[in-house]
């Protein structure tokens, strides 16, 4: 079990230590990481999500029971934080929805992929496609819908247009066509797949090297929002994705996917919408530090629950 935990994180933290180093010493600056963002985001990332969907039956992509599990694991914790936010602390509409991103939106993309890789195999692919979707559907237009409202600039933004721009995101249909053609029985030609895997291959070193550069720009603080997004995001989530894995009777692999998806760190999207947006800039960057620094020590615990649970 040490050694499981060892070889899924060391790696890990290594490579984010080594982005932030370089994000530290200004051997990549703010323009460099944004730049490296958008290779993983629009070109790694979807080819990675594209090739690995052929791995899986349609009886897989068409699990109901799994797809409730990862749906419920990230809506209700961001909902919550969300509601939390605005009828609570009675924070502005776009600040409470960097809350509520910071709360449920796991950073699937650059934390989670590599560790369940290392801890699942392939299969471990699976949770980051559907979870990926799911965000991309219904989080994320919530986000830039409420970010829009409290911005001046994009009031007339509507939610049919947020979600149409979401869908048109390189992330978001490259999966979406992977699954429809797996589900009508159609595979790409190999050298197709090889030469999209080439690139996609990347994706996971590329990721946490970027999510260490984007981390050394953030600074650290301790109040009581952060401490919050530590125990909704590392904690609380993961906790009811365990509960839905054993309600909906998760077989092994599945369950154990969900959970570590669960369990990533708050996305460093929420540091870049707060800049370019302007929102709460001296306090969501640092929850999503605070999110990211922690989950080093709660990602190996939540390895050790699914292994001994599932």
């Amino acid at each position: 079990m040490v050694h499981l935990i060892f070889s899924a994180l060391a790696p890990v933290a290594f490579v984010i230590v080594l982005g932030y180093f370089a994000g530290l010493t200004k051997v990549i600056n703010s323009e460099g990481a944004r730049s490296l963002s958008t290779v993983v985001v629009s070109f790694a990332l979807p080819c990675a999500l594209f090739v690995s969907i052929f791995n899986f039956s349609p009886s897989q992509l068409e699990n109901i029971p799994y797809a409730l599990t990862l749906l419920l694991g990230i809506t209700v914790p961001f909902f919550i934080a969300l509601l939390l936010a605005l009828f609570v602390w009675k924070k502005p509409a776009n600040e409470a929805s960097l809350f509520g991103s910071n709360c449920g939106f796991p950073d699937m993309a650059y934390f989670g992929m590599p560790v369940a890789l290392t801890v699942i195999g392939p299969q471990g692919m699976l949770p980051i496609i559907v979870g990926n979707i799911i965000a991309s559907i219904i989080v994320i237009p919530v986000i830039m819908a409420l970010l829009n409202k409290g911005n001046e600039s994009g009031a007339s933004a509507t939610l049919p247009h947020i979600l149409l721009d979401t869908i048109k995101q390189p992330v978001v249909w490259a999966p979406l066509l992977g699954m429809c053609m797996v589900l009508a029985g159609i595979k790409p030609p190999e050298l197709a797949t090889d030469s999209i895997k080439l690139l996609g291959s990347i994706s996971g070193g590329l990721a946490l090297f970027t999510l260490g550069v984007l981390l050394s720009f953030l600074t650290p603080r301790v109040d009581k929002q952060v401490v919050l997004v530590v125990l909704i995001k590392n904690i609380l989530m993961p906790g009811l994705v365990v509960l839905l894995a054993l309600v909906f009777k998760l077989d092994g692999i599945l369950a154990k996917g969900v959970v570590i998806i669960a369990a990533c760190p708050a996305a460093t999207m929420g540091a870049m919408l707060s800049s370019q947006f302007r929102v709460a800039q001296d306090s969501i960057p640092g929850q999503i530090l605070a999110s990211n620094i922690a989950a080093i020590f709660t990602m190996a615990m939540w390895i050790v629950v699914a292994e001994k649970v599932f």
